[in-house]
């Protein structure tokens, strides 16, 4: 999954595990499938879901108006259910480290609770062992809401409020559900060839043609020369050009690094803006179609001499 942590360290270090086995070979998961991983994931939610459920009904609602229940053998009874949610609430954090990282840290009260488990005889001496794990409930509910915050999260990004034809929608549907797996990089390499289908498809309709030895539709033509030909075209009635330098700008960077990872150095480092700039250029491209298929005012020239 890539989500994972960057190194077992470093889920030492967030985490401080406390049920995961950290000679065990969880980490050996870097090395598998996203799909494996994604699998597990999932299975560590339905734990999670399964033994909180359990807590639930022995009386640890974790709800603040409600009482755990004070009858030390029910707290008892509740121990290997504790080490049920606290496993699969380790292993959740270990394939989505969201959690921990997010602004919120929905996580931090799970992650600090969980240490019940070291302290499990001292608190079962006396009746606060009832109102830890109540409070372990609470936190893990907690937890799982943010969980399926990032969920929901996910299925919007970049295609919430998109209006494209299926055909060009396609992309960006693609670099959303990279992006809700870790693959920022290439989510925003997809998400710009997204942009560059809408400039292709409004070249094509608007019959925009390349002059150089002999005209060639710009939607053929390669992505340099089709961005530097949609630059140059404008509306006629206003003089404004199609697109702006911004939108320029993006489109050559996006290219740029569409070609650099074709060629990657190893000195390379990931872009910690993939996400905005993904957000960004769904967004132009959605502007972009739209103020073009919605009105019929023309765009001049239709051939474009090639001059740069």
């Amino acid at each position: 999954m890539p989500w994972l942590w960057n190194s077992w360290e470093e889920y030492l270090d967030w985490v401080y595990p406390v049920a995961v086995n950290t000679n065990g070979g969880l980490w050996h998961a870097k090395k598998d499938t996203s799909f494996e991983n994604s699998c597990r994931l999932f299975e560590a939610v339905r734990k999670i879901e399964d033994s909180t459920n359990s807590l639930r009904a022995l009386g640890f609602t974790g709800k603040d108006n409600a009482r755990p229940p004070t009858d030390p053998a029910v707290s008892q009874q509740a121990r290997n259910i504790v080490l049920e949610a606290v496993y699969a609430g380790e292993e959740l954090l270990f394939f989505d480290k969201r959690l921990c990282i997010a602004a919120n840290d929905p996580a931090y009260g799970f992650r600090h609770q969980k240490s019940i488990l070291e302290n499990w005889e001292r608190y079962s001496a006396t009746l606060r062992i009832a109102s830890e794990i109540h409070q372990l409930v609470e936190d893990i509910d907690v937890m799982m809401s943010g969980y399926y915050t990032l969920l929901q999260a996910d299925n919007r990004f970049i295609v919430d409020n998109l209006d494209l034809p299926n055909s060009l929608e396609v992309d960006f549907r693609l670099a959303r559900d990279l992006f809700s797996i870790g693959f920022d990089e290439i989510g925003l390499l997809i998400a710009g060839r997204g942009l560059e289908g809408v400039l292709r498809k409004i070249a094509s309709e608007r019959k925009i043609l390349l002059q150089t030895k002999k005209p060639l539709p710009a939607c053929e033509a390669d992505t340099n020369d089709l961005i530097e030909v949609m630059y140059r075209v404008k509306w006629k009635t206003t003089g404004v050009t199609l697109i702006s330098k911004e939108t320029r700008a993006l489109l050559h960077y996006l290219r740029t690094m569409r070609n650099g990872s074709a060629h990657p150095r190893d000195d390379a480092k990931p872009n910690p803006g993939a996400r905005e700039l993904a957000l960004v250029t769904s967004q132009t491209a959605n502007q972009l179609w739209n103020r073009v298929s919605n009105t019929r005012a023309r765009l001049e020239p239709k051939i474009v001499q090639k001059d740069w």
